[in-house]
């Protein structure tokens, strides 16, 4: 801005440049302070808005009454893929050992505070050939101590689901995650940390199954979840915390019906295994994870558990685990917010292609994940993978992400989505922009 209005000064004053340059009071910076103040409210006045980048594009009112932060991301994967079975699918629609590329996440929205109290978030996805709901959910500050918000949303159930897809160590989620965690509902839900380091947290809500426009699906009534997770280290000079929680979710599906389901460890393409079970009166879910972090080292571990009630039938008994270990090269550290009790954005230490030569953010990773839909009257299928991943974070925006997937898949026997086994070797790569 200072440079749009020199520019403009200096064409303006140009006959007199002489007299201007032995005018001490009269430099082009005075002269452009002097206009910006004589041409805008003083910072701070409620009428006064800044715009400004923090990561991305930001406006806040002076009082800071009103805050708004236009939200964004963009994801294209391209996915080569060999496997040693035909794996049993309809031969008119892709298939598991398929080549995928495209883009696997676009999403837009919105998210501030109105009068401070009151916040607000809409994001849309526009990936699919459908638009569908992300998060749509206005709330309150201050609410006893904490936040409480109405709409579509995440149910608070485990790190994993928390943590946000921009932020996370691999392309995707842990199949385990994707086939047991509870992700989005419609309804309340209400967030707290306690302590005086606010080292603790509880979240609550009561929600009804919900489609990806955020209407209820009429397969079932209400549902709870609750999650509580701490730090039980947190050590700022060794940058080093500990971080263990457990959730518990139950949900009426009055007689409904589930499904289960998990790519293998792609972000692209049919899932690999995945088991309907009917007859549901209430789903029991339950998780406990464990997350550590020291200087540029950080550990991961979460397991679930699926104990659907079944009006009759054999009732099942769904399981699934996951392990992962991940080190930045270049020596960052992997935030962590302790509102969510989960990770989030870590720029690199220096840019990638500046001035300075920046060579950007590098880590590295490995992960073990096994998942079983196979028990009582769920033929769902059993699934482990193996996923070793780098990651080159250009700048705090943007990243490059590079995984190898080995999937070895056992649903032949299944119910679900797809039949057959074998294993699949899976190449991935991840052009990602975010604000």
């Amino acid at each position: 801005m200072k440079a749009c209005f020199g520019l403009m000064l200096a064409l303006a004053t140009m006959a007199t440049t002489a007299k201007a340059e032995t005018a001490a009071d009269t430099s082009l910076d005075n002269e452009v302070e002097q206009y910006l103040a004589q041409n805008s409210g003083n910072w701070g006045e409620p009428s006064t808005f800044r715009v400004f980048w923090k990561d991305a594009v930001k406006m806040e009112s002076g009082d800071g009454n009103f805050k708004f932060h236009l939200r964004g991301r963009a994801y294209f994967d391209s996915d080569w893929r060999d496997n040693d079975s035909s794996f049993a699918q309809d031969p008119l629609g892709p298939k598991i050992g398929d080549n995928f590329v495209g883009f696997s996440t676009v999403r837009l929205g919105a998210e501030g505070t109105i009068y401070k109290n009151t916040v607000y978030k809409l994001e849309f996805d526009f990936a699919d050939d459908d638009v569908e709901f992300k998060d749509v959910y206005l709330g309150l500050n201050d609410v006893g101590g904490g936040t409480l918000l109405f709409g579509y949303q995440k149910q608070d159930f485990s790190i994993g689901e928390m943590t946000s897809s921009r932020y996370t160590t691999f392309i995707s989620g842990a199949a385990s995650i994707e086939a047991l965690a509870p992700s989005r509902g419609s309804g309340v839900q209400y967030f707290r940390n306690f302590g005086s380091a606010k080292k603790v947290h509880i979240g609550a809500g009561m929600f009804q199954r919900a489609g990806n426009t955020g209407a209820s699906n009429g397969q079932g009534g209400w549902g709870f979840n609750f999650r509580i997770a701490g730090l039980a280290i947190e050590n700022t000079d060794k940058e080093m915390i500990l971080e263990i929680g457990f959730a518990i979710l139950y949900q009426n599906v009055r007689n409904g019906i589930s499904t289960f389901a998990a790519r293998p460890g792609t972000s692209l393409g049919p899932k690999a295994i995945g088991a309907t079970v009917n007859n549901i009166d209430n789903d029991l879910r339950w998780g406990f994870e464990v997350a550590f972090r020291m200087k540029a080292f950080h550990f991961q571990a979460e397991f679930y558990q699926v104990s659907p009630q079944l009006s009759t039938g054999t009732e099942p008994d769904l399981n699934g685990w996951y392990i992962q270990i991940g080190w930045f090269i270049t020596g960052e550290t992997r935030a962590f917010s302790k509102k969510i009790m989960a990770w989030t954005r870590t720029p690199p230490k220096a840019n990638f292609w500046t001035a300075e030569g920046g060579r950007g953010g590098w880590e590295i990773a490995i992960r073990y994940d096994a998942t079983d839909l196979t028990d009582g009257s769920a033929r769902g299928g059993e699934m482990t993978t193996f996923t070793f991943g780098v990651n080159w974070y250009w700048n705090p925006n943007a990243r490059m992400m590079f995984n190898y997937v080995f999937a070895d898949i056992d649903s032949t026997s299944g119910n679900g989505q797809v039949q057959g086994d074998g294993s699949l070797n899976s190449v991935i790569l991840r052009w990602q922009f975010d604000f």
